[in-house]
């Protein structure tokens, strides 16, 4: 009754969900309205970032276009609010530089939540403010419109990042541009969006395209879900421009996230797509169309051997990712909406199709697999009742024997997990190593990208604020954390995905250990039922339930997977909280260098007091915890 209960209630799939990463102007939004089917939905932009937040995209069976806004919650916009005085204290207009990239968007922030001269204010008077625009008391805002262009007209001001060209436009004083400017208003507030549409025949239901901007977010709470979202994403496309696919150093970011992905999350796919690949000089061939096809296959080698060469530095040979024939795809959505008489390349060959079909498979497969279990399950649960309905005494089973034979079993699967995490012992000492002989290269680097700037006293206060870790315009992501860290992952990475793989285990693999367990329980469920004569439906109930608490088991693996792995950077930002709270309090001229002469002193003292090998004990407990 509790399993017909429990099956009743489960949910038959879970969702696909395909990550877009991509910097700015890569076309995102434009390759995701392509494979939609709308030409113009997402609002797009040639050269700017036209995203502001994180969207969210999925088909469903409604007849209504509809989108959810997110707001930030009232604390997480005062923890914003410090974050965005922090870049502004000891700001002199006069400073010229790129690193005023970053002031500009704080202002900005603050003048279109709080108005003009917000940003010569303190923090106690901003909280005492009434805000310029109206802030839902939900913080969440629906849209629900019957066609698309007309969600799209209402959605767009919400999500399309703010520019001077929209500034421009807020001085027209019609209604409609009023109303228009309040909902522009709200784009600092923003957390993220949600966009259901109508079912369609391009994309099945239950995927769902989350638009993940490139190097994160500089809000904190944006950006921690700009890490949620990738560990949770099946698939992940690296987006990319023709005229930036070589050499981009957001991509190696992004590409470093998504490996990670693979590591610590439930991503089994990586995919990197090449876009806008018809803007192209063809003064060299006599055909455009020829171009274009040499180009793109000339890519695909390139980019499909240097992302191999890439991924094999921290995934095993033999790893899932590793296994597709195909990790490049060449795209043109402008040429896929030509018209016959204008196109240069024909549907096919802009590869739009091509991706649809691979959303299609990533889809079919993960339903192919929940549907067989589930199927499976049902089956088993009405052959026990239809065996049960003529069974009135229940007779009595020798369990001793069953009991203890188990219970060794459980040991020696604990014994066996023991000798297998054992593997990654050699690997984190030598990274510890490795870590203790870079970590003032890996420091120098990080803080020499803002030699030149300015500003970049600002950027380093932010970062301490942020015990760490920032997202800039200027910098993209400066995580000091993770560069004290790197040189451990890059030793643990390749056994650390061996360990927790779960397609094609090898001995050193932690599912081959439990499927061995798995197998010897239901041997031995077979034999013991076999010499009592038990019913074929009741010892297949025995079975499934063994593989309902294996399944069980590996969610709970899944989940400790993360920690585990987030478990040595995470100790070492612990480590060093009180001195980044410290070194944020640097105050006066010169206060880079004071600020990064106090986070040496502070690294180099956590060094000699062993942080590097507190780190991996941390690693090594939850290992053995698990």
């Amino acid at each position: 009754r509790d399993r017909l209960a429990t099956l009743k209630e489960k949910s038959t799939f879970s969702v696909t969900s395909i990550g877009l990463f991509g910097s700015t102007g890569a076309g995102k939004s434009t390759l995701l309205n392509t494979l939609l089917g709308q030409e113009f939905f997402l609002p797009v932009s040639g050269t700017q970032t036209c995203t502001s937040c994180q969207v969210r995209v999925s088909v469903c069976r409604s007849k209504h276009y509809e989108a959810n806004i997110f707001l930030l919650s009232e604390k997480e916009w005062k923890e914003e609010l410090k974050h965005l005085l922090a870049f502004l204290e000891e700001h002199d207009d006069d400073e010229e530089g790129e690193s005023n990239k970053d002031v500009e968007l704080a202002i900005s922030k603050l003048r279109t939540v709080y108005g003009e001269g917000a940003e010569r204010r303190s923090y106690e008077e901003l909280l005492r403010a009434t805000p310029k625009v109206n802030i839902p008391s939900t913080r969440h805002i629906t849209l629900r419109k019957p066609k698309a262009e007309e969600l799209s007209e209402e959605l767009d001001p919400y999500i399309r990042n703010q520019g001077n060209d929209e500034e421009d436009q807020m001085e027209d004083g019609s209604s409609n541009m009023r109303e228009r400017t309040q909902k522009m208003q709200l784009w600092p507030l923003i957390k993220h969006v949600e966009v259901i549409l109508p079912m369609s025949n391009l994309i099945p239901e239950g995927v769902v395209f989350v638009d993940i901007p490139g190097t994160g977010d500089s809000n904190k709470d944006r950006d921690e879900m700009w890490k949620k979202s990738i560990l949770e994403c099946s698939s992940i496309w690296i987006i990319a421009g023709v005229e930036r696919v070589l050499g981009a150093k957001t991509q190696e970011i992004m590409l470093r996230e998504a490996i990670k992905a693979c590591q610590a999350g439930n991503c089994s796919d990586i995919t990197f797509v090449v876009t806008k690949t018809d803007n192209l000089s063809v003064e060299e061939y006599l055909s455009k169309h020829d171009a274009i096809l040499e180009q793109n296959k000339n890519l695909k080698n390139s980019k499909d051997k240097s992302i191999r060469l890439r991924m094999q530095k921290n995934l095993h040979s033999s790893a899932e990712v590793l296994q597709k024939p195909n990790l490049v795809y060449t795209v043109s959505a402008r040429e896929y909406w030509k018209s016959d008489t204008t196109k240069t390349l024909n549907k096919e060959e802009t590869e739009i199709s091509m991706l649809q079909d691979h959303v299609r498979k990533l889809r079919l497969n993960m339903m192919k697999n929940q549907l067989r279990n589930y199927m499976h399950e049902i089956h088993v649960v009405f052959c026990l009742l239809d065996v049960c309905r003529y069974m009135h005494v229940e007779r009595p089973f020798p369990l001793d024997s069953l009991d203890e034979y188990v219970k060794l079993k459980i040991q020696g699967l604990g014994t066996a997990a023991g000798h297998i995490f054992d593997q990654i012992n050699l690997h984190l000492n030598n990274g510890v190593e490795s870590a203790r002989k870079l970590y003032k290269k890996k420091m120098e680097k990080l803080f020499n990208q803002g030699q030149n700037s300015r500003g970049f006293h600002r950027t380093l206060k932010a970062l301490c604020m942020r015990k760490g870790e920032l997202v800039s315009r200027v910098f993209e992501r400066l995580d000091l954390n993770d560069a004290l860290a790197q040189p451990v992952y890059e030793h643990i990475d390749a056994p650390f995905e061996i360990i927790f793989r779960k397609q094609q285990p090898m001995k050193e693999s932690l599912q081959l250990a439990m499927d061995n367990f798995s197998t010897e329980i239901k041997d031995k469920f077979k034999s013991f039922g076999e010499s009592i004569k038990l019913e074929n439906s009741r010892l297949n109930f025995l079975l499934q339930e063994t593989d309902n608490i294996m399944k069980g088991l590996e969610g709970k693996i899944l989940r400790n997977k993360k920690s585990i792995y987030e478990s040595y950077v995470l100790e070492i930002k612990s480590s060093l909280s009180p001195y980044y709270d410290e070194a944020a309090r640097i105050r006066g001229r010169q206060a880079s260098q004071k600020i990064i002469k106090r986070l040496y002193e502070a690294v180099e003292e956590k060094v000699a007091n062993n942080m590097f090998e507190g780190a991996r004990n941390r690693m090594k407990s939850q290992f053995q915890e698990l």
